[in-house]
C-alpha cells in the first residue's frame, strides 16, 4: 500500500483530541507517524480546538504544527468566524495575517458555531484575492448557501469534506454548475463515486483527504488506491490537484 500512496497528500488533518474519542490526541508527532506510515508528501491540518471550543485561537495550533512539521510539506489551515467584539475585529486583517504567515486554506463550522454564511462576504473576497481556498464539511452548510457562495466568488475553491451517502446528486449539481467548487475523499461513501466522477470527466475535482484525528485514514486511502484508475488519475486525485489548490497562495 505505500508504494501505491506514496508522494499523496492529505488534504484533511486535525489535530488535537475530540471529547468523545477513545483515540490518543493528534499531536505533532502523529501526524509525523501519519505521513509516514502512507509515505505521504505533506497535509493540511486544521485543529480541533477550532471546530469545537476556540474558534479563532485553534488556529495557533495549527499553524505550530505546520511550522513543525514544514519539512514534510504540512500546511496551515485556519479556521474563520464572523467578525464580533472580543473575538475577532477584522477578517480581511485575519486573512492578511494568515497569507504573512504561510497559512494554505480556511475552514468555516457555519452550523456548528451559529452563524449564517453570508456574513462572511469579507472573508469569501479576501481568500479569492489570494488564492486561499476554503473548506468545508457537507453538514455544516446547505446546498444553495454553498453554490450561491460559489457563483459569487467564481475565482474562489470550495472543496467540500465528509459528503457521507446518497449525496451523489446534489454534488453533481453543484460540480456541474461550478468550475471552483471541489470534493475531498473523508466519508466520500458513495458506491464506486470516485471512478463515477473520473468516469465523468471531473476527477481533477477530487482530493484525497483522510481527515486523520476524527476517522481512519485507511478508509479514504482504500477509496482512492482500490479504484481501479489509471496512475494518472490516481495521481491528480492523490496529489496533483491538492499541489495546485493549496500552494496557490505561495507561488
Amino acid at each position: 500500500m505505500d508504494d501505491v500512496t506514496y508522494g499523496w497528500f492529505d488534504a484533511r488533518v486535525v489535530t488535537g483530541v475530540h471529547p468523545a474519542s477513545l483515540q490518543p490526541a493528534t499531536d505533532r508527532d502523529a501526524i509525523a507517524a501519519h505521513l509516514d506510515r502512507f509515505e505521504l508528501s505533506g497535509a493540511l491540518v486544521s485543529a480541533m480546538a477550532s471546530w469545537l471550543h476556540d474558534p479563532i485561537g485553534g488556529n495557533a495550533e495549527a499553524s505550530a504544527i505546520a511550522h513543525g512539521l514544514a519539512d514534510r510539506g504540512v500546511l496551515a489551515c485556519w479556521t474563520a468566524i464572523p467578525a464580533t467584539p472580543g473575538e475577532l475585529d477584522s477578517l480581511t486583517a485575519l486573512v492578511d495575517r494568515a497569507v504573512s504567515e504561510g497559512v494554505a486554506a480556511f475552514r468555516i463550522h457555519p452550523a456548528s458555531h451559529g452563524f449564517s454564511p453570508s456574513l462572511l462576504d469579507e472573508l469569501y473576497a479576501g481568500l479569492q484575492a489570494n488564492r486561499l481556498p476554503l473548506c468545508i464539511d457537507a453538514a455544516e452548510i446547505t446546498w444553495p448557501a454553498l453554490t450561491a457562495i460559489a457563483t459569487r466568488y467564481p475565482e474562489l475553491p470550495i472543496v467540500i469534506s465528509n459528503l457521507g451517502y446518497r449525496k451523489l446528486r446534489e454534488l453533481w449539481a453543484a460540480l456541474d454548475g461550478h468550475t471552483n467548487i471541489y470534493v475531498d475523499l473523508v466519508d466520500f461513501a458513495g458506491h464506486q463515486g470516485v471512478e463515477w466522477l473520473a468516469a465523468n470527466n471531473l476527477a481533477d475535482r477530487l482530493v484525497f483527504a483522510t481527515g486523520f484525528g476524527l476517522r481512519d485514514p485507511g478508509e479514504s486511502v482504500v477509496r482512492l488506491a482500490w479504484s481501479g484508475l489509471d496512475d494518472a488519475t490516481v495521481r491528480l486525485v492523490g496529489s496533483d490537484t491538492a499541489s495546485r489548490l493549496f500552494t496557490g497562495g505561495h507561488s
